[in-house]
């Protein structure tokens, strides 16, 4: 077997077993599918299903990837920096950009044990987009097509201008400027989050779980807001109709004309 087979056997399986122990480690279990269905780790709530049935089912979707680089480290007015590839077929990005609750996890390695890692087992940044920010990402130019056919997402991490806090990543174009929503925020040295566009602390698999909860929360809210609402003129129509009266105006009337004048339009509940 090829050597370069072996490296990226095992440190592909590196990232996706530190998204397993991270995962168990915020109370979901994770498993790896069988089989190559562009879907690395799949996750379930069973923990909190078996605390209260009352729980919804949850289950979430990553595709993991991940790279080995050799870190630039700082120098005399030069802050350190790397630049990481990551490649996806295009079905992966189709999949991944179909739901909010399906998300990309790279993990990046030093391939040193310096200083900056304290540990060659331990990633030295790691970071998630989930399907509708891809989505996004894929729109403004992100991804560019390889020679084997694949889609190439380019990273690039840099350590604070203040060289305090946690390096931060930024989404790149071929010409090295940071696309539009590319920016994942940095996480200050007291752990709070800064600049991220959507809020979230895209650093942490907490992060992606809490960011994706609200949001699904939110969007649940939003289609009951919205039943309710289409239900109640719904009533009120039918109501309208039983009692003779006329049905509710589609338009208000003209400048002038009384509201006799109205076109009477039905609205579609």
């Amino acid at each position: 077997m090829d050597q370069n087979f072996y490296n990226l056997l095992y440190n592909g399986y590196t990232g996706e077993f530190q998204l397993i122990g991270a995962l168990y480690r915020n109370g979901l279990d994770a498993l790896r599918p069988p089989a190559d269905m562009g879907v690395d780790v799949v996750t379930v709530n069973l923990k909190a299903q078996l605390q209260d049935p009352s729980v919804q089912p949850e289950t979430l979707m990553f595709q993991v990837k991940t790279a080995v680089v050799t870190v630039q480290e700082a120098g005399e007015g030069v802050r350190g920096y790397t630049t990481v590839y990551f490649m996806l077929k295009e079905s992966e990005v189709d999949m991944l950009c179909a739901a909010r609750t399906r998300a990309l996890v790279c993990y990046v390695y030093d391939n040193r044990n310096s200083m900056l890692t304290d540990a060659y087992e331990a990633p030295f940044i790691s970071f998630w987009i989930d399907g509708e920010h891809l989505r996004q990402l894929r729109e403004s130019g992100a991804f560019t097509q390889t020679d084997n056919g694949k889609l190439a997402i380019t990273c690039q991490l840099r350590e604070p201008a203040d060289k305090t806090g946690h390096w931060y990543a930024s989404v790149i174009d071929q010409t090295g400027r940071t696309v539009d929503n590319g920016y994942l925020g940095s996480l200050e040295a007291d752990g709070n989050m800064k600049d991220s566009f959507d809020g979230a602390d895209h650093y942490s698999i907490r992060g992606y779980l809490e960011h994706v909860r609200k949001t699904s929360s939110d969007a649940t809210c939003d289609n009951r807001a919205f039943a309710k609402d289409a239900s109640e003129k719904k009533l009120e129509t039918t109501s309208a109709k039983a009692a003779g009266t006329k049905p509710v105006s589609a338009k208000p009337a003209a400048a002038g004309q009384t509201d006799e004048g109205a076109a009477e339009v039905e609205l579609p509940w």
